[in-house]
């Protein structure tokens, strides 16, 4: 049987973790901010940036916590974590694809700017998310197997150490897909 971890022990090993997340989101605001500020499509662009770190967050920390979980219980397999990343990328496409819809919608209700063709709506959040995944679940996995064979709970480290990492690489796959789109 697995013991629970005492109140100082999560403390302890959070603790740093949050702080190296907190400056990893800031910097990411900062780069994000002074990137994309400079695209004529800047309005309708930030319209998908909170969705999309939201989107990053709701499906990678799931992701990492299955791992962390199959490490802990002794489950972890190939097998198992390659369910999980199909899952992963199956909800992160779809749900993407729904991000995309919704920020066509309000810009054609709110903002009614003609700059980005339709298309590209759906395919900036697509191609962001596809992108940044490729870089979160190796890293994920890592950290979460590092963590495990040094004793540390991969529950209470890795979440917040991937958020400061999963936010800062979304920001530069979201200017890198706009780039590569060629958006104005």
């Amino acid at each position: 049987m697995v013991s629970q971890d005492t109140k100082g022990k999560i403390v302890k090993e959070t603790f740093p973790s949050e702080v190296v997340s907190i400056v990893g989101d800031l910097l990411a605001g900062i780069i994000l901010s002074l990137l994309i500020i400079r695209f004529a499509s800047f309005l309708v662009l930030i319209l998908m940036v909170p969705a999309l770190l939201s989107l990053r967050g709701n499906l990678s920390g799931p992701f990492i916590a299955r791992t962390s979980r199959d490490l802990i219980i002794g489950a972890f397999s190939k097998k198992s974590w390659f369910e999980n990343v199909l899952a992963t990328y199956s909800l992160s496409i779809i749900t993407a694809f729904f991000i995309g819809i919704f920020s066509l919608l309000l810009n054609l209700t709110f903002f009614k700017l003609t700059i980005l063709p339709i298309l590209d709506f759906i395919l900036i959040p697509i191609i962001s998310i596809i992108l940044t995944l490729s870089i979160s679940i190796p890293c994920s996995t890592g950290l979460n197997y590092l963590a495990f064979k040094k004793g540390l709970n991969p529950n209470n480290v890795i979440n917040p150490v991937m958020t400061a990492i999963d936010d800062f690489s979304t920001v530069l796959c979201f200017l890198l897909t706009i780039i590569l789109l060629g958006v104005p």
